[in-house]
């Protein structure tokens, strides 16, 4: 199975798990970690390995991190090293954590990889954009009589 590992400054990742859990169900294989200021790298560290124990990550484990450069992604990048399949991701919002979590069971590794990276760059959109995506394009006129 593919795990997801979601890590984050403060309490993103339980706040993105409620979230998760409101519109879906609450999902399997799925560990979410929050680095409050209380807590030390060394301590978010211990979380990630435990989490990894717990996890069924014999297909590979993706991590989804807050920020690029944070003590989670950095975290976890150093974790990876250890691992035979896993990526890190950052940037993760909302819908890329809903489309992988329903989709992590049927997708390869590597798909679903890509399923993130796409999903969470088409949640980042505007109004506007959407809207006139969603009108009807008139009629051009032809040239000539």
């Amino acid at each position: 199975m593919i795990s997801i590992i979601v890590l984050g400054h403060g309490r993103f990742a339980s706040g993105i798990q409620y979230a998760v859990n409101q519109i879906i169900g609450e999902q399997d294989n799925i560990a979410f970690i929050d680095f409050p200021e209380s807590k030390s790298p060394a301590q978010l560290k211990q979380d990630i390995l435990t989490a990894l124990e717990q996890l069924n990550h014999t297909r590979g484990v993706l991590f989804c991190c807050d920020i690029l450069g944070g003590s989670p992604f950095r975290t976890a990048a150093l974790i990876t090293q250890d691992l035979a399949i896993a990526e890190v991701i950052t940037g993760s919002n909302l819908q890329m954590l809903i489309e992988c979590s329903m989709e992590k069971d049927e997708l390869a590794f590597s798909d679903l990889v890509n399923l993130a990276l796409n999903s969470g760059k088409q949640g980042i959109t505007k109004l506007s954009d959407e809207l006139n995506q969603s009108k009807p394009q008139a009629a051009q006129p032809e040239d000539g009589i």
